[in-house]
Formats: C-alpha cells, sequence, structure tokens
C-alpha cells in the first residue's frame, strides 16, 4: 500500500502543477500586452498552491474509506494558496534583487522558494497527525523547486512552453512525494479489515479486505461517523470510517509512537457506560484504556474484526 499512496500522491501533484502551468498560459496570454507578466507568475503559484493542497486532501479522505469531505479539501486550498502567496512575497523581497545581475541564479531560487514554502504548507497541514510529513514536504519542494529551476535555466531556450510545463509538474509532484514519503520512511504498519456482521461494513471492505497504513507519528480516529457530517472541518474528525451500528461514532484511537502501535478507546466511550455498550478488544483482551499492538493481533471493534500487522523488523513486530 505504501508504494501505491506514493505513486498516486506523486501523480495528483504533479496534476496540481499541469493545471497550475495551465492557469499561467492562460493568464500570461491575456496580460501580456498590459505590460505586467509578473501577474502570471504570481497567479500560477497560487494555483500550484490551490490545486496541490485540494488533490492531496481530496485523496486523503478517499484512503480514509469514506466520501471526500469538503470542508478538509477546502483548508487545504486555502494553506495551499497562503504558502504560495508567502513564497512569492519572499521572491519579490529576496530574489529580485539578483534578476538583474543573475538571471539564471534568480529563477531557480524562485522555484526552490515556492516549492519548499508550499510543501512546508501542506505538511503543516497534517501536523496532528504526523510531524514529520512539515519537514519532508519542505525537503521534497525544495528539491523539486531546485531541478526545475536548473531545467528552466538549461533548456528553457529550446521550447520555453514545454519545459514551464515540465517544471510545473516536476515541482507538484516533488511537494507530493515528499509529504507522503515522510512516514513510509519509518516504522509503519496495517490495519487489516477481516470480516463484520454488519452487513454495511462486510458489503464496503469485505470484498477486497480493506487496508489502512499507519506510520509513525499517525494517529487516527476510527468510528462509525461519517465524514460527511462534520464537512465544515479544517480535517476529518474520523480517519477510519467503518460503518457498523456496533460501533461508537467516535469509537477509537490508533496511533504510532516512536516505532510502536496502539490502539485505545476514544474518550467519548472510555467511561463505565461506554465500555459496556461498545466493544473494543485486542488478542481477544477487553481494552478499557491503551492496548500496545504487536504483529498478528486479532481486534474486534463492534461487530467488526480486523488484524493488525506490523512491518518486518519494526519495533511491535520485534515485541511479538
Amino acid at each position: 500500500m505504501g508504494s501505491q499512496r506514493l505513486y498516486f500522491t506523486s501523480l495528483l501533484g504533479a496534476t496540481g502543477g499541469l493545471l497550475a502551468w495551465g492557469v499561467a498560459a492562460l493568464i500570461s496570454s491575456a496580460v501580456i500586452q498590459q505590460r505586467i507578466p509578473s501577474t502570471s507568475d504570481f497567479i500560477a503559484a497560487l494555483a500550484m498552491g490551490g490545486f496541490i493542497g485540494a488533490l492531496t486532501a481530496g485523496f486523503a479522505d478517499r484512503l480514509s474509506g469514506d466520501q471526500v469531505a469538503w470542508g478538509p479539501v477546502a483548508a487545504g486550498i486555502l494553506i495551499g494558496i497562503v504558502a504560495a502567496a508567502a513564497a512569492v512575497l519572499i521572491q519579490i523581497s529576496v530574489v529580485a534583487s539578483l534578476a538583474n545581475t543573475f538571471p539564471d541564479l534568480a529563477r531557480v531560487i524562485s522555484w526552490i522558494i515556492l516549492g519548499s514554502l508550499v510543501g512546508l504548507g501542506l505538511g503543516l497541514r497534517w501536523i496532528k497527525e504526523n510531524r514529520l510529513k512539515a519537514p519532508y514536504g519542505f525537503a521534497g519542494g525544495m528539491l523539486g523547486g531546485a531541478a526545475s529551476g536548473l531545467l528552466f535555466t538549461v533548456f528553457g531556450g529550446h521550447g520555453p512552453d514545454v519545459v514551464q510545463a515540465l517544471a510545473f509538474v516536476l515541482t507538484g509532484a516533488s511537494i507530493s512525494l515528499g509529504v507522503a514519503l515522510a512516514p513510509i520512511l519509518v516504522q509503519h504498519g496495517l490495519l487489516q479489515f477481516i470480516s463484520s456482521g454488519d452487513a454495511r461494513a462486510q458489503g464496503k471492505f469485505g470484498p477486497y479486505k480493506k487496508e489502512w497504513e499507519i506510520q509513525d507519528g499517525d494517529s487516527y480516529v476510527i468510528g462509525s461517523q461519517a465524514q460527511s457530517m462534520d464537512v465544515t472541518r479544517y480535517r476529518p474528525e474520523i480517519e477510519i470510517y467503518v460503518p457498523d451500528a456496533a460501533i461508537a461514532p467516535r469509537h477509537a484511537v490508533l496511533f504510532a509512537k516512536d516505532g510502536r502501535f496502539y490502539l485505545g478507546r476514544h474518550r467519548d466511550i472510555s467511561n463505565t457506560a461506554g465500555q459496556a455498550r461498545y466493544l473494543l478488544r485486542v488478542r481477544g483482551r477487553p481494552v478499557s484504556t491503551t492496548a500496545e499492538l504487536r504483529h498478528g493481533d486479532d481486534i474486534m471493534q463492534g461487530r467488526t474484526a480486523m488484524r493488525f500487522l506490523a512491518r518486518k523488523g519494526s519495533g511491535a513486530a520485534a515485541a511479538v
């Protein structure tokens, strides 16, 4: 699943970059006669941040097993646009002085600033789930921006439109790749759907044995409350949606820390009444607070059976 996540996230970032280039091309043709070519660059930067923010947020929602929630998507767009605007302001104040003397260097630095700040901003969107995404998004955007700037500098004179399009695609893919790559490089595990006594959950996940990947630093809320019920939130309240009537709206919290994995009751059902009504078992034993997960552990939530699998060699697997 990790390689699939990297592939699709990178593809979405590349798509966002390509859409941004399309916006830049349209704006450029409209403003060139007004002699304000920087306008198209500014709008292209904002478009890149907005498109990548929207696409990556929407893809993250789809990974959780529910429909796309437009609140988090809107937040992704806003964060991407703000980060891109900050990059443009820095470009104006820092890079402008180099443009006349060292135009090629100024171009490379401009791409680096744009890529790194958009990557940082989008990484910060998931700071509560995984603190590694921000620095990796920053690094991915920086490397992609540097490569794009060099690409444009070396080959810009041979088909500038095509080269510019490739530069946008490369930067967008690198930003998304950095954000997605961060947790995959460290310990990770899988929460695997086995079966459910609720026909809705069985029909939704049973045919293809749905898996949710968790990486070091991640924290996911598991519950039966659909994301569509909290579309105005900054991020989905439920990351792992399981349509089981015996699972509470906010049932459990799955998280990873320092290479180890844990499953705990959500605070909404941590009282005596919640524990009596909503079943949560690990290795056949009731969970009253939090239980550490080990490779191969059987988990029962409500009427839904799952299994936890750790990557070979991880801290959780070694604890077996």
